[in-house]
């Protein structure tokens, strides 16, 4: 709805009902994360969809897409030798 963390389950809660009727700022999501200093993105789920985006909004952010086991063990040691 707007990119904002929410922390509180009510603004949580109005967050959500918004969302229901409003675009998704996925871009301005994604850079107010990096600039909370999020540096991993993992997308859980088939389909590598928001690993694209997330790599065409910042290349330096690390995104990886889970899709299976094997992709998550992949994951965990590329983490792991960061």
């Amino acid at each position: 709805v707007d990119a904002q963390p929410r922390e509180d389950v009510d603004g949580i809660r109005k967050a959500l009902v918004r969302q229901l009727a409003q675009s998704v700022l996925w871009a301005d999501t994604i850079r107010a994360m990096r600039a909370a200093n999020c540096q991993l993105f993992l997308e859980c789920g088939p389909g590598k969809v928001l690993t694209g985006l997330n790599k065409r909004i910042d290349k330096s952010a690390t995104s990886l897409a889970l899709s299976d086991a094997d992709s998550l063990r992949e994951a965990l040691n590329t983490t792991e030798e960061e």
